[in-house]
C-alpha cells in the first residue's frame, strides 16, 4: 500500500478540478454540441486553403518567375525547396507534439506564413531593389520558411481533426485544393487586368496575404467553439486514462456502502488500509478482499448491498456460488489512485511515444503508402513537368491553363471524396499505382523539346485533368480513413503520420521530377519555330526604273 499511496491518492472530482475541467457531467461521445451554420466545416474549409495559399501564389506565379529568370529551373528548385522544408517541418512537429498546444502551432504558422509573404510582396515583388542572383536567392528562402511555416499548420490541423468526425477532415483538405483553385482563377483575372507582369504579379499576392489574415481570425474564434471543445475534452480524457487507474492489492480492504444521497441505483468504493480485522482479531483472508474479479461486484443487480458491517450470527452465510446468482447493484468509483503524469520532456515518455507512433504506423500502414504514392506522382509532374509542356497557339498561358485545370479538378475530386463509399486498403492501393501511368504520359508531351512525341494542346490538359481529380480523391480518402483505425487518444498522431507519409511523397516526387527535367533533352531556342517553321517568302527578280536605279521594292522584299 505504501508503494500505492507513493503515486498519489485523490478524488476524481480533485483529478478534473486540477486539469480545469468542470465538475459537471461530461457529455456522452455520441451527443456532440451542434455545429450551427456549419461554422467549424467552413473555417476548417478556409483553413485548409489557407496554409497551402503561399505555395500556390508562388507555383502560379510561373509566367512572371519564367520572364524574371529564363532558362534557369526556379519551378523545379522552388518546388524542392519548399518540399524539404516541409519534410523537416513535419517531423519537428511530431516530435514537439506533446510541448505544444494545437493553438500554439497553429498560430506559429500563421505568423510566418504572414511575414514572408509581405516581405516578398513589398520588397523582392514590389519594390525590385535587388540583383537577379539576390532576388533569386530570396525567392527560395523565403518558400522555404513558407514551407515550414505553413507545414507546422498543416500537420497540426490534420492532428487536429483527427480527434473530430471524418466530415472535418474531409474539409480541410477540400479546403487545400480550393486553395489551388482560387490561385487559379486569382492569376487569370490579375493576368488579364493587369498588363504589366510585376504589377499583376504583385497584386495576386495582394489578395493572398489577405485570404491569410482573414483565416488568422476565424481560427481563433473556432477554437471557442463549443463542438471543438467538446471533441477536445474527450480526446484528453482519453489520453489520460491510462494515468487514472484502481489500485486493488490483495492486503488492502475495500468497503461498499451506500450513496450518502440515498440513491439506491449505485454505491460507493472506498479504499482502505491497512486491512480492517474481523471480530476475532485476525485480518480477513486475501481471498475476502475486493476486487474486479470478485463476484460481489455485478454491474447487472437490482438492489444495493451493505458490506460495511459483518453479518451476524442470524442471519444465513452466502456461499461464493449463491453470490454469483444473486443479482447486485452497480456501483460507481469515488475515490481512485493514480499516477502521477510525467514531465513529457523525461525520456521515457520520449521512449513511450515513439513505440505509440510504431504502433500507429503498423495500423495504418496502408493508408500512409497509399497517400504517399499519390503525392510521388502528382509531384513528379506538377508543377515541373506541366510548366514545360510547349503550346504554339497558347504560348505562354500554357502552363497557366495546365495548372488551372489540375486545382480546379482537384477540388472536384476532393469534394467527390465525401461520396459515402467503403474503400478499402488494396482498392486504394491499386487506384494510387495504376495513377503512375500518368508519368510517362504527360512527359511525352514535352519530350523532347523540339519535336514532343505527343503534340498537341487537347492530350495535356486532359492528363492534367485525370491528374487532378484522381489527386483529389485518392488524396482524400486515405487522409480520411486512417485516423478511424485507430483508438481515440491516438488520432492526433495518425493525423500526425499520414501528413509525414505525405510529405515523404511529395519529396520524392519532387527528386524524381529533376531526372524527368534532364530527359527533356537541352533547350532548343523557340520550339514553336522547329515545330512549324516560318515558309520562304518568295524572291522577286531585280527591277529597275527608267533612270537605272535599283527600286527598294527588292531590297524591301528581302
Amino acid at each position: 500500500m505504501n508503494e500505492t499511496l507513493g503515486r498519489g491518492y485523490a478524488r476524481i472530482e480533485a483529478i478534473r478540478a486540477a486539469r480545469g475541467e468542470p465538475l459537471a457531467m461530461v457529455p456522452e461521445p455520441g451527443a456532440p454540441p451542434p455545429d450551427k451554420y456549419n461554422s467549424v466545416y467552413l473555417t476548417l474549409f478556409v483553413a485548409g486553403a489557407a496554409f497551402l495559399l503561399p505555395f500556390n501564389s508562388f507555383i502560379m506565379a510561373v509566367d512572371y518567375f519564367k520572364d524574371q529568370y529564363p532558362d534557369s529551373t526556379i519551378m523545379f528548385d522552388m518546388s524542392t525547396v519548399y518540399i524539404t522544408s516541409a519534410c523537416v517541418a513535419v517531423v519537428t512537429n511530431n516530435l514537439l507534439l506533446d510541448l505544444f498546444t494545437y493553438n500554439t502551432r497553429i498560430t506559429f504558422g500563421i505568423l510566418v506564413s504572414l511575414a514572408t509573404m509581405l516581405f516578398v510582396a513589398v520588397c523582392n515583388i514590389g519594390w525590385d531593389g535587388f540583383s537577379p542572383h539576390v532576388s533569386y536567392t530570396i525567392n527560395l528562402v523565403a518558400i522555404g520558411v513558407v514551407a515550414f511555416g505553413c507545414t507546422v499548420q498543416q500537420a497540426s490541423y490534420y492532428g487536429f481533426t483527427g480527434c473530430l468526425p471524418p466530415r472535418y477532415t474531409q474539409a480541410v483538405m477540400a479546403g487545400e485544393s480550393a486553395a489551388g483553385f482560387w490561385v487559379s482563377l486569382d492569376r487569370v483575372v490579375t493576368k488579364y487586368g493587369f498588363h504589366t507582369p510585376r504589377r499583376s504579379t504583385f497584386m495576386f499576392f495582394v489578395f493572398s496575404i489577405l485570404i491569410l489574415l482573414g483565416h488568422s481570425m476565424l481560427h481563433h474564434v473556432m477554437m471557442r467553439h463549443p463542438l471543438v471543445q467538446h471533441y477536445l475534452r474527450l480526446t484528453n480524457e482519453s489520453r489520460h486514462r491510462r494515468r487514472i487507474q484502481l489500485h486493488l492489492n490483495p492486503n488492502e480492504d475495500a468497503t461498499l456502502m451506500e450513496s450518502e444521497a440515498g440513491d439506491t441505483s449505485y454505491g460507493v468504493l472506498k479504499l482502505q488500509s491497512p486491512a480492517l480485522s474481523t471480530a476475532t482479531g485476525q485480518a480477513e483472508p486475501e481471498t475476502s478482499a475486493f476486487s474486479f474479479a470478485n463476484p460481489v461486484y455485478s454491474p447487472t443487480a437490482t438492489a444495493p448491498v451493505s458490506l460495511a458491517s459483518p453479518p451476524s450470527a442470524t442471519e444465513p452465510t452466502i456461499s461464493p456460488s449463491a453470490a454469483l446468482q444473486t443479482p447486485r447493484p452497480s456501483y460507481k468509483v469515488e475515490d481512485v489512485v493514480f499516477e502521477s503524469p510525467e514531465r513529457p520532456t523525461s525520456w521515457r515518455a520520449f521512449k513511450r511515444g515513439v513505440k505509440a507512433r510504431w504502433a500507429v504506423a503498423r495500423a495504418i500502414y496502408p493508408y500512409m503508402v497509399s497517400i504517399g504514392l499519390v503525392y510521388f506522382t502528382t509531384l513528379s509532374l506538377y508543377p515541373g513537368i506541366a510548366s514545360e509542356v510547349p503550346s504554339c497557339r497558347l504560348g505562354t498561358w500554357m502552363p497557366i491553363i495546365l495548372m488551372s485545370a489540375f486545382n480546379f479538378f482537384d477540388f472536384i475530386g476532393k469534394i467527390a471524396a465525401a461520396w459515402p463509399y467503403e474503400w478499402s486498403r488494396s482498392q486504394l492501393l491499386m487506384a494510387s499505382g495504376v495513377r503512375l501511368l500518368l508519368v510517362p504520359l504527360m512527359l511525352l508531351c514535352a519530350a523532347p523539346r523540339h519535336s514532343p512525341h505527343i503534340v498537341g494542346d487537347v492530350y495535356p490538359i486532359m492528363f492534367s485533368v485525370v491528374l487532378g481529380f484522381s489527386n483529389g480523391v485518392f488524396g482524400s480518402v486515405p487522409m480520411i480513413l486512417a485516423p478511424s483505425r485507430v483508438g481515440r487518444e491516438h488520432r492526433e498522431i495518425a493525423g500526425n503520420m499520414m501528413t509525414l507519409s505525405y510529405n515523404g511523397g511529395l519529396l520524392s516526387g519532387s527528386l524524381v521530377s529533376y531526372l524527368l527535367l534532364s530527359m527533356l533533352g537541352p533547350r532548343a531556342g523557340d520550339p514553336c519555330r522547329l515545330l512549324y517553321p516560318t515558309p520562304h517568302l518568295p524572291t522577286v527578280p531585280p527591277a529597275t526604273t527608267t533612270a537605272g536605279n535599283v527600286t527598294y521594292l527588292t531590297t524591301a522584299l528581302h
